[in-house]
């Protein structure tokens, strides 16, 4: 798996055709969005994202790649399924993968894995990349891996997985927001206490 994959193509933004059964991605994101509303930490948020993906493609892996503080790799800090513990932890860099492409462009990919010179642990069958993007950020990526020998993923699983990881993406990035303002004092506050100080005590 590596940028000048030709077997790789881009996937256009999903338009849902009538008929597609959709209850299992609307009970995965309606799961999603209570947890964000029970003030799910960010962590536990990512790993149950990556939870239901696996369940809508029924594969046997999935993982989520997040940017790393270096700013020029992606490192898989989530991965659920079939040998997680061996692509936990994995590293790459963002210019010379298919997962750097996908980050990069912001644009879902379908492979085939053959010969990953990237990440080796990688199992060889069908990949779908989907940026966890905002429409301001890209989050990170959630990547499904299908069974070796399968065909590639199809137009409809395809786009229920591309609706799945949108809606994600808005989740996360609102759980981070919550976040934010949890350990962020409000400015109004503090004015309230600099302009009304404690009574002084009583001698």
């Amino acid at each position: 798996m590596n940028g000048n994959d030709p077997s790789a193509t881009g996937l256009a933004p999903p338009s849902m055709p009538r008929g597609a059964d959709n209850s299992p991605r609307v009970a995965a994101s309606f799961d999603l969005m209570a947890a964000v509303l029970g003030g799910i930490p960010l962590p536990d948020l990512l790993i149950r994202v990556a939870e239901q993906a696996r369940a809508i493609a029924g594969v046997p892996l999935t993982f989520i790649a997040l940017p790393a503080e270096d700013a020029v790799t992606l490192r898989i800090d989530i991965a659920v399924g079939i040998g997680s513990d061996r692509v936990r932890g994995l590293t790459v860099r963002r210019g010379r993968s298919m997962l750097g492409r996908a980050f990069s462009s912001r644009r879902a990919l379908s492979a085939r894995i053959v010969a990953d010179q990237t990440l080796s642990a990688l199992p060889a069958g069908p990949i779908l990349i989907l940026p966890l993007d905002t429409g301001e950020a890209t989050r990170g990526l959630l990547a499904v891996l299908g069974r070796p020998g399968t065909e590639p993923f199809s137009p409809s699983a395809a786009r229920q997985l591309l609706l799945f990881a949108d809606t994600s993406a808005r989740l996360v990035q609102l759980a981070a927001d919550q976040r934010a303002l949890v350990r962020r004092p409000d400015p109004a506050d503090a004015q309230v206490v600099a302009l009304h100080p404690p009574p002084p005590r009583q001698r």
